[in-house]
């Protein structure tokens, strides 16, 4: 495990992503994750059977590759479409909102994967405890963990990739200086690293599926903070995705990698790295479980949902 976790933070500063294949290299047992993927499906069947759509008309084939899916582009008048986009008012009207879908296509994630029980799931989130060892290395320091959901993106025909971004922000303040750490309950990321030389917030996602679809980025992104920052005009600070043009990476060099889904892979990546989930076409869905970690002074547990990059914020 120490040379794992040795060989995962030199990947992390050099090249801004890593990954770690858990069950290749007997940090996680198959089952667990097995179990973990059951678990994920089971919150998203649920959402559309409480629709009145039944298990039949709603089950996904995690071993054919395929370019459709019937979730998507389906007739308005249809079941399905009013399970996707539908929603009841507090008097009880329903009414259709496209804007604020069960699924997006583009991501993978949407009102089915983010339910409130799903960020508490106490199974899901032992698992994501056997994760920490990794992060306490990778950090090289005890971690806070945040509660997150899982992502589903589904086979496409005109699937894309979806839009290159960071969950960071780009302030002009810290342009030749390094913020402060963190409050453990601060939603934004304000550059790479902090004044400690610490990531001031490293992504992952776990894969509970084999896919093609998978995660991409732009290598040593992250190492170009300054640069970026210029190109954007600063921006500021903002806890919604910021999107970066794919030409302002080539302009500095930059190359793009993927990483496929593999059973078992968790993805980690520096929030410097221009990034996002590639195309999904033509193969099988992309399962996949966020995973929230960031630097603390003791090893603790978020007791409710904060906002993380794209992430909601917990009513209180």
């Amino acid at each position: 495990m120490n040379d794992i976790i040795k060989k995962a933070k030199k990947e992390l500063k050099e090249n801004g992503y890593t990954y770690i294949d858990l069950v290749d290299n007997n940090i996680i047992d198959n089952s667990e994750l097995k179990s973990a993927k059951k678990r994920c499906l089971k919150y998203w069947y649920n959402y559309f059977i409480q629709k009145g759509l039944t298990k039949e008309e709603l089950k996904l084939d995690f071993k054919k590759n395929t370019n459709n899916t019937q979730y998507l582009k389906q007739p308005k008048e249809s079941k399905m479409f009013k399970a996707l986009y539908g929603h009841n008012k507090k008097n009880g009207d329903f009414y259709i909102n496209t804007r604020k879908p069960a699924v997006a296509q583009n991501d993978g994630m949407g009102l089915a994967t983010s339910q409130p029980e799903v960020y508490k799931d106490k199974k899901l989130i032992k698992l994501k405890e056997k994760l920490r060892p990794i992060f306490n290395g990778v950090y090289g320091s005890t971690t806070h963990l945040h509660l997150s959901r899982f992502g589903l993106k589904l086979p496409f025909k005109e699937s894309k990739d979806m839009v290159l971004h960071t969950d960071m922000s780009y302030l002009e303040e810290f342009k030749n200086k390094k913020p402060k750490k963190r409050d453990i309950n601060d939603p934004i990321s304000y550059a790479p690293y902090s004044d400690d030389n610490i990531d001031q917030r490293i992504q992952s996602l776990l894969c509970l599926s084999d896919s093609d679809s998978g995660w991409y980025g732009y290598k040593k992104s992250h190492l170009k903070y300054s640069e970026i920052g210029e190109k954007l005009n600063w921006p500021g600070k903002t806890t919604k995705l910021q999107i970066i043009p794919k030409k302002i990476l080539e302009n500095l060099g930059l190359i793009r990698v993927d990483v496929k889904s593999k059973f078992g892979r968790i993805i980690l990546w520096n929030c410097g790295v221009a990034h996002g989930n590639s195309a999904c076409k033509n193969t099988k869905p992309r399962l996949v479980m966020y995973i929230n970690y960031q630097p603390n002074s003791e090893n603790t547990s978020a007791d409710k949902i904060i906002g993380l990059g794209n992430q909601p914020i917990e009513k209180i």
